[in-house]
């Protein structure tokens, strides 16, 4: 897709990045520089899309990036590393919605590692055992990607789903992050410190949780920002 003209001057190619929850957007929003670039808040579960996505879409774009942090499935991607996933399941294995090849092979240029599936699941997967039986079906776990795809396609916008992983496939979550999710896809603050204050032994874990997480999360915003420059130069 070309740089597109107005009045004789150069268009930018107007980006859609979305993010789950503001611990995911803010180290992007500090790095990022990119102008074009409009960062969009789902909310985990896509539990916003109807509102600020559908909103973004409707106001016009011409590429959709469905960002954010992932859950591990397989032993070789480790915590940081940045995912490109070809296609995105959802429930049974023949609900599949397609990233956008050209924006696939971008992010492989930019350093992603490129995986078959992600998989948008409903709930957090908490233990190593229910990560291990995801795994035989897609490389990754999440929450938003597929429903992200799916509202791009409907405006005829190409989508592509990238992740960084913030957990490993062979550690049990610290938490039962499903009893923290809110009705507007945030993480509540109180239900999630009453399962330390239940379970004090977790604490040590969840540190460790919160510091790979913002790890992620930093390189993922490292990557997003290379990635997006080079999709500003080339189309």
């Amino acid at each position: 897709m070309p740089q597109q003209r107005t009045c004789g001057a150069v268009r930018l190619p107007r980006i859609i990045v979305t993010f789950a929850v503001r611990a995911e957007l803010a180290p992007f929003r500090r790095l990022s520089t990119s102008k074009g670039v409009r960062p969009v808040l789902t909310g985990i579960g896509a539990r916003n899309i109807e509102t600020g996505l559908k909103k973004a879409l409707e106001e016009g774009a011409d590429l959709c990036v469905a960002s954010g942090l992932a859950g591990s499935l397989r032993k070789e991607h480790g915590v940081g590393t940045i995912l490109v996933a070809k296609a995105v399941k959802r429930g049974g294995i023949h609900t599949i919605m397609k990233s956008d090849e050209s924006l696939v092979q971008a992010a492989i240029e930019c350093g992603a590692t490129p995986v078959e599936y992600f998989l948008t699941a409903d709930r957090v997967a908490n233990s190593v055992s229910e990560k291990a039986r995801l795994g035989e079906t897609a490389e990754a776990i999440e929450m938003e990607s597929f429903h992200i795809l799916n509202k791009a396609r409907h405006h005829g916008v190409p989508a592509v789903a990238v992740r960084a992983v913030s957990d490993s496939v062979d550690r049990d979550m610290p938490l039962d992050f499903n009893l923290a999710i809110t009705g507007n896809g945030e993480i509540a603050l109180l239900p999630a410190l009453s399962q330390v204050a239940a379970a004090p032994a977790r604490l040590p874990q969840v540190f460790r949780f919160g510091f790979e997480s913002a790890l992620a999360a930093r390189k993922l915003a490292h990557f997003l920002d290379r990635y997006l420059k080079c999709l500003m130069e080339t189309r």
